[in-house]
Formats: C-alpha cells, structure tokens, sequence
C-alpha cells in the first residue's frame, strides 16, 4: 500500500517490484522494514533524475533476509545535499530502528540487525543497498 501511493508521488518516473522467492506465511512486526524503503526513496530516488528503481527481495534461510535495493544517487550525495540544505534535523529514524531491533532481538531471542551497501560502478555511486536479518520463530 504504501509503495502505491508514493508511485503516485514519483508518478510514472518510480518502479518496484517485490519478490518474495521461497517466503511464505511469514508475520513479520508492523512498520519493520518501511522506514528503510522510505530512506530509500526520500535520501536515494527523490533527487535522481531519470527512472527510479527500487526492489525488495525476501529469501528465507536460517532467518528471513530482506534487501532493498535502489538506483538512487548514493549515499555520499544525499549526504552533501542535507549539509547544503544546512539542516539541522536529526533523524529520529535511525534511533528508533535501532531501539526498535534492539528490543525485537531481546523478545525474540534472536539478532535482528542491518548494513548499508553503496552501489558502485565504474567508480560512481548507481543506488544503495540495505540488507535486514530478521530472526523468525517456527510454531510447531
């Protein structure tokens, strides 16, 4: 839904997929994984110009790997951007997706965790790439 109305936003400039390869009957925590899908678009695809890709990827092994990737305009550039927006502004995101996987990872007994790829090449920054691990309980 909430993918939905962004393509509303970007128009006909954002596509995305979802591919949910061997995931099925898998309840994840309300809100876990939108933050990042929205640092996604608002850091990475919001000042590219051009198509916007983006692609949520859920595989399940051992714990569910969920990785977000975009064609955005990298980390280091929307990094430049804020210090010329000259913005003050700390991201309550960033704390409360810690807090939230820290907490997640006590009652769940299990290590709920995530890393930051920039997208490279040729030496140029082409997207970003976010990798969440999210431990999962079996009801048998």
């Amino acid at each position: 839904m909430y993918l939905s109305l962004e393509k509303l936003r970007f128009k006909k400039e954002l596509n995305y997929t979802i591919d949910i390869k061997n995931v099925e009957d898998i309840m994840l925590p309300p809100l876990l994984i939108q933050p990042f899908i929205e640092n996604s678009l608002i850091h990475g695809l919001l000042h590219k110009e051009g198509q916007k890709n983006l692609k949520i990827t859920f595989e399940l092994n051992e714990t569910l790997i969920c990785t977000i990737s975009d064609n955005g305009i990298g980390r280091d550039k929307s990094k430049a951007i804020k210090l010329r927006q000259r913005s003050e502004h700390e991201s309550f995101s960033g704390k409360a997706i810690l807090k939230r996987f820290e907490i997640l990872s006590n009652v769940f007994e299990g290590d709920f965790g995530y890393k930051y790829e920039d997208l490279f090449e040729n030496n140029e920054a082409i997207g970003t790439k976010v990798i969440l691990s999210i431990p999962i309980k079996h009801k048998f």
